[in-house]
């Protein structure tokens, strides 16, 4: 896979991860392409980061209405 293939990729991956993070800033995605791929593998785990800190409230929030 050539460099601008894997950015494009992360750049997708990017943008799906923001449209399903509703705490996430929303951003102009055609700036991502002047990022660097190391840059965009940031963003991405941070993005990642969130989603986990999110399933994991939802899942206490969850348990919490099952034991009422």
């Amino acid at each position: 896979m050539s460099d601008n293939e894997v950015k494009n990729e992360l750049i997708r991956e990017i943008a799906v991860m923001i449209e399903s993070d509703e705490n996430a800033t929303p951003m102009e995605l055609s700036i991502l392409e002047f990022m660097s791929e190391e840059e965009l593998t940031s963003i991405l785990k941070n993005l990642y980061k969130s989603k986990e800190n999110r399933s994991k409230e939802n899942e206490e929030w969850f348990n919490e209405l099952c034991k009422k």
